[in-house]
């Protein structure tokens, strides 16, 4: 009798330990969405706002807009690609650190500075091209959604540089 109670008593705690834990799994398949918010700050500098939402029904596991590593922009006069000259920093491939699990309908957002003078640009219009690609970032330990969005806005170099 005494090992039935005792075997009855294990099994709730089990369960409640279980229920009580946060989910720590997610899925690197999903659907997610990203949207940008580009405001121009003079001295060819813009400020560019990245925002990546959760948009299906089950929780992933997203790596964080990095720039360069999973965030890259580009700069285009009329249809030419112009030549990218500005910071290029080195990274190690990304950890469970520099991802994070998104629910449904949770987001997250970043922000960065991007100077127009990276480019070598002359004063007028140019479409800044924001990127985020993770379809081939490099990770070591965890996985995450592998994906490519685009999206692009028109900007004013206001001086040559």
């Amino acid at each position: 009798m005494k090992f039935k109670l005792i075997l009855v008593i294990t099994m709730v705690a089990i369960l409640f330990g279980c229920l009580a834990q946060e989910e720590k799994t997610a899925s690197k398949f999903g659907q997610l969405r990203m949207g940008t918010k580009i405001e121009e700050r003079g001295n060819n500098k813009v400020l560019v706002r990245i925002f990546i939402k959760n948009v299906g029904n089950s929780t992933v596991r997203v790596a964080m807009p990095i720039y360069f590593v999973t965030l890259k922009f580009q700069l285009y006069k009329g249809n030419e690609t112009l030549k990218f000259k500005g910071p290029v920093p080195t990274y190690l491939p990304l950890t469970e650190k520099q991802t994070k699990i998104l629910k449904p309908g949770e987001g997250l957002e970043t922000e960065y500075l991007v100077d127009l003078c990276w480019w070598n640009v002359s004063k007028g219009k140019y479409t800044l091209s924001v990127i985020y690609d993770t379809i081939n970032v490099e990770s070591r330990g965890t996985d995450f959604v592998r994906v490519r969005f685009e999206v692009k806005q028109n900007v004013t170099a206001n001086k040559t540089c």
